[in-house]
């Protein structure tokens, strides 16, 4: 065009045309940042922990390394990537390589190598772990020959064993069976991985496991009474000491000033009664299997948290255990299984219920109250390598409502948290279930789990006013229909490798932040409606959240386009269209269309956005965001 032609255009085409050439120099020069270099040398392999990695949980790769047990591992540097990526388990690595947009996010391998096994023997166990008398050695995937079909296995699931050369594979294979493949035929096996979907399809299983756990223990009340208390022994100890196995210690109403040790298998029944401690300790201590603990009120509890000297062992969690395990409680069971806290009201300085190395327990229709300030107090229910179900419970003002360390296979539903730091904290726990709770106005978080553990579910819970909402890690979780509303933030992403849908992400100031350094995750089918910033999004490469044709629903995305085309609720034009009207012109301008082509098609153009490629059009649940647009905060307040 001349310049006369130019000139001659109106004020707003000309600042139109000005834009989209400002545009494409911008893509221009973008696009040449993330050339890469495909004739320059091949980069060698690194130290496995200067990766940034994937794989088995912490706790697993411990217990592992203990029985000398191998998992190789598998390293990539990727063209779009600026960090190394380790993979424990060849199946980890290929099952990523296979997800779709992973290209597009990460860009092509530029170097695979694997962790293989030489000359020395390599043994498979019953299980199908594996044990070799020496380390092995990184080489180029393209020189390893692997077995799969032997029945070999990590924690993950399904794996395939790497040999430096076909002769070893061939002579596993003579022992353990299975079929050798290179690294390319390896690119289209397909591995039996506990996922994320396996976690989602066993919710159902871990509630009905809860529900027979419960109904076993609720045994515990119907058993005969045969002492009671101020009639047939002057104190509960004493009624205790007096009481057949298996038969009912019963309270009456009154105030009881004692500390009890309950050393048979009895229920102690109380009937508006109180026991009071000194201050100065535990107030209750189960040293029996098959306890029940049932209609008291607890207080008089100690302020220690800590462990005394000697009492802590040299295990690799010794640290914990003087953080956590000792110390006084309302109700301490330790080295037992079978223990019922059921009707029990508790104040607390430190722990209300402290479980350490107690299985088959359960906490139900109770309450645990700390100080005013939650700083001053200690956790609800401690449960230390062990197995807890814990429901229909309240739990106010404490340091954490639920704390778990190595408790797997804990479920915790339909409670309530009030005024804690944390509703529910889980560290180096995996395979549990966090349902269906109402958590409201905590400090710090929600939901939080830790120390990157494995295959939890955090399903229907309902999350308000807090800091953070629901703040998982570890890998291969399931993150579903839960309610994150007029928090701080809503949620982040930082477990990997993990599924995440059907939230309803509501009226936060962010609703969800992606921290994970790998994009490993699918976010598909959740409501993003009347946050201030719908997503935020930390260091890596492209996040896509979009599965098979389907997204999520972004209030605002649907004022442009009615989801036929892509979303970025990290994009400075895409991110306002829910807050500012003017923002759909800009948005729907030729420039900004041009520029979400390039930055679509081409790896690296959205290093660190988040994209969805197919945006709903209607909210996956509109009866639920109807309601809670109805109910509001729901502060303790209102509920007053």
């Amino acid at each position: 065009m001349s310049a006369t032609g130019f000139g001659a255009l109106s004020r707003s085409r000309r600042l139109r045309y000005v834009f989209v050439l400002v545009v494409l120099v911008l893509v221009a020069g973008a696009v040449s940042m993330f050339v890469v270099d495909a004739g320059g040398t091949e980069p060698e392999p690194v130290p496995f922990d200067e990766t940034t990695s994937l794989g088995i949980a912490a706790e697993e790769r411990l217990e592992l390394r203990e029985q000398g047990l191998s998992v190789p591992r598998v390293q990539v540097f990727y063209s779009q990537y600026q960090y190394v990526v380790g993979y424990r388990g060849v199946e980890s690595a290929v099952d990523m390589l296979q997800q779709p947009a992973h290209e597009q996010q990460f860009g092509y391998p530029l170097a695979v190598y694997v962790e293989a096994f030489g000359g020395d023997a390599v043994e498979q166990t019953d299980k199908g772990y594996l044990r070799a008398e020496s380390d092995s050695e990184w080489h180029s995937a393209s020189e390893v020959s692997f077995v799969v079909g032997s029945g070999a296995r990590t924690p993950a699931g399904e794996t395939a064993v790497p040999f430096a050369s076909e002769a070893m594979a061939a002579t596993f294979v003579e022992e353990y069976g299975g079929d050798i493949r290179t690294w390319e035929q390896l690119q289209q096996y397909e591995f039996e991985l506990e996922g994320a979907a396996v976690v989602r399809d066993r919710v159902t299983d871990q509630r009905a496991s809860a529900d027979e756990r419960v109904t076993a223990a609720r045994e515990l009340m119907g058993r005969e009474q045969s002492v009671v208390v101020g009639e047939d022994s002057p104190t509960v100890q004493a009624a205790v000491d007096a009481a057949p196995d298996g038969t009912t210690v019963l309270v009456p109403e009154g105030t009881y000033a004692e500390t009890v040790v309950v050393n048979k298998s009895i229920t102690l029944k109380g009937t508006g009664a109180t026991i009071r401690g000194d201050g100065n300790g535990t107030v209750i201590t189960v040293k029996s299997d098959d306890v029940g603990i049932v209609g008291l009120d607890i207080e008089g509890v100690g302020n220690r948290t800590r462990a005394r000297e000697g009492e802590v062992g040299d295990d690799w969690d010794a640290v914990v255990d003087t953080g956590y395990a000792y110390g006084d409680a309302a109700i301490l069971a330790a080295n037992v299984s079978g223990t019922y806290v059921a009707n029990v009201s508790i104040q607390t300085r430190a722990s209300g219920v402290l479980f350490r190395d107690a299985s088959h327990s359960v906490v139900e229709n109770s309450a645990v109250k700390g100080p005013t300030n939650w700083r001053d107090g200690f956790m609800s229910v401690n449960a230390i390598r062990s197995p807890v179900v814990v429901q229909n419970s309240t739990f106010e003002s404490n340091r954490d409502g639920i704390y778990l360390h190595r408790s797997h296979n804990t479920v915790i539903r339909e409670n309530t948290f009030r005024h804690n730091r944390y509703a529910v904290h889980l560290m180096y726990t995996s395979d549990s279930l966090v349902a269906d709770n109402i958590v409201r106005e905590q400090s710090s978080g929600g939901i939080i789990i830790m120390t990157t553990p494995t295959r939890n579910a955090v399903v229907g819970n309902d999350i308000r006013n807090t800091g953070t909402g629901i703040i998982p890690g570890g890998s291969r979780s399931y993150i579903a229909d839960n309610v994150v509303a007029f928090n701080d933030l809503g949620m982040s992403t930082g477990a990997t490798q993990s599924l995440y849908e059907q939230n309803l992400i509501y009226h936060n100031n962010i609703g969800i932040r992606s921290a994970a350094v790998r994009p490993s995750n699918r976010v598909v089918q959740n409501d993003f409606v009347a946050n201030n910033d719908h997503a935020k999004s930390g260091i890596g490469p492209l996040r896509i959240w979009t599965h098979d044709g389907t997204g999520n629903y972004w209030e605002g995305a649907t004022r442009w386009g009615n989801g036929e085309r892509s979303y970025s609720p990290t994009d400075p034009t895409d991110g306002m269209l829910h807050r500012t009207d003017g923002t759909v012109t800009l948005a729907e301008s030729p420039a900004k269309r041009a520029l979400d082509i390039v930055q679509d098609t081409t790896p690296g153009m959205r290093d660190g956005d988040i994209v969805d490629t197919a945006p709903l059009s209607e909210p996956v649940n509109p009866a639920r965001l109807a309601e809670i647009a109805n109910d509001g905060p729901e502060t303790e307040d209102d509920d007053d």
